[in-house]
């Protein structure tokens, strides 16, 4: 009788746990669609369009081949939807966010994005983004790099006296 009561407390708990996983699941989706996540991979189709066209031109493709390009692009986007689809990136995404976040947590992150200020923020996020990337990528251009190539050339004139230097005794 022991074992039966066992089996059921056993079977119950874990008809529990797989309803809370399920229920967490849905709440980290939900949250994820809120966030845009199903609209990832348009900045890939812009990539794969423009990697397209330099091989093309690479290639020595003119404008009276033009027709070729647009059906290899198009043939590329199909890839691209295939593996960038929502459907099929949906549960890795998922599977991203469940051990940073609580079902309680989603449900907050989806009353935030569900709010005014939340959709104001998913509207110019981004923007913001590639604004950002782009004040950092002239800081990186304008002040670390310079100062990078100083400390790479110190390096090499230092390298060189060692090298031309007699051995130590």
């Amino acid at each position: 009788m022991r074992i039966v009561t066992g089996l059921l407390i056993a079977c119950c708990w874990s008809s529990l746990a797989l309803a809370d996983t399920a229920s967490h699941r849905a709440s980290a989706e939900r949250f994820l669609k809120l966030a845009n996540a199903d609209g990832m991979g348009a900045p890939v189709y812009q990539q794969v369009e423009r990697l397209m066209t330099a091989q093309f031109a690479q290639m020595g493709g003119s404008m009276q081949y033009e027709h070729l390009l647009r059906d290899y692009q198009q043939r590329a986007r199909a890839v691209v939807d295939e593996a960038m689809a929502w459907e099929s990136m949906r549960d890795e995404l998922i599977d991203l966010y469940l051990p940073l976040f609580s079902e309680a947590e989603f449900d907050q992150l989806s009353a935030f994005y569900e709010s005014e200020v939340g959709s104001k923020l998913m509207q110019h996020l981004p923007q913001l983004t590639r604004d950002s990337m782009a004040v950092s990528h002239r800081r990186v251009e304008k002040q670390v790099g310079p100062q990078i190539q100083v400390l790479v050339d110190e390096m090499a004139v230092e390298i060189e006296e060692r090298q031309l230097a007699p051995p130590s005794p």
